[in-house]
């Protein structure tokens, strides 16, 4: 793969797994620098983090809760330390409680909504503050930076046991609308990418989630699920120059599952 992102920086959180892991090592192979946050296992984010290493490229891995405000601001000061830049955020971390909307909690639903559309709030307040150390700012021809957060068809259609997620989803692509004006003038480009159901062991949340798979397989006119290396593709081709025009955007990416 070529260098298009020769010499950039990024931060992606949840980079340890799925698709932020899968999201992390195309960066690199693309040339950009990365760190990953985590919130449990150090092993497997380490291992990611050796990993982009060995393509040549700059990593580390730094634990930090993204449901927690001060969690956030700890990944992009270690970001700052480290790299002393960044051009890339990905937001994709996510936790949340499932169930039927009547046996919600408002403690999970406060989780969900924290690890969702405020971690990207704070997330995209954070990361412009490092933008703005770039040498490239006010240059219309170069982002000063990129801002790409993971979303899902959950947010517009009816999934099983999913209506916090999906709310908070919903709040992430608003969201999206939001910053894409106020920071446009600034070069700073936002997006999201709305995932159908990918096959990774983020589906075993759901309840009975083997059928579900099946039935998801059966109704997508692509005729499998997604992978994780499929919404990575889309998130690194978001951080290119070839997408410099697309700006708040929600890009879905379900297989033709939502046409039906």
């Amino acid at each position: 793969m070529t260098d298009q992102l020769n010499g950039q920086t990024a931060l992606i959180t949840g980079g340890s797994r799925g698709i932020g892991k899968a999201t992390a090592l195309r960066l690199a192979t693309m040339g950009c620098d990365v760190a990953i946050t985590y919130n449990r296992k150090q092993d497997e984010a380490l291992a990611v983090a050796a990993e982009i290493q060995s393509l040549g490229r700059n990593a580390f891995a730094v634990q930090a809760d993204v449901g927690n405000t001060a969690g956030i601001k700890l990944a992009f000061a270690a970001v700052k330390e480290n790299f002393g830049r960044l051009d890339i955020f990905i937001s994709n971390a996510a936790k949340g409680v499932f169930g039927p909307a009547m046996r919600i909690g408002t403690n999970g639903f406060d989780l969900t909504m924290a690890t969702g559309p405020k971690a990207l709030l704070v997330g995209a307040q954070e990361a412009v503050k490092l933008f703005a150390l770039n040498d490239n700012k006010l240059n219309v021809n170069s982002p000063v930076g990129t801002i790409v957060v993971l979303s899902s068809i959950g947010s517009m259609r009816y999934l099983p046991s999913y209506a916090a997620v999906g709310t908070a989803k919903a709040a992430i692509e608003s969201l999206v609308r939001f910053l894409a004006v106020e920071l446009g003038p600034k070069q700073i480009r936002v997006n999201a990418v709305s995932g159908g159901p990918i096959d990774t062991d983020a589906l075993d949340d759901f309840k009975d989630a083997e059928a579900l798979k099946l039935e998801w397989t059966r109704r997508t006119p692509l005729g499998r699920l997604g992978t994780a290396d499929d919404l990575a593709a889309i998130v690194a081709f978001l951080c290119t120059d070839e997408a410099k025009w697309i700006h708040g955007q929600t890009i879905i990416a379900d297989g033709g599952l939502t046409l039906l």
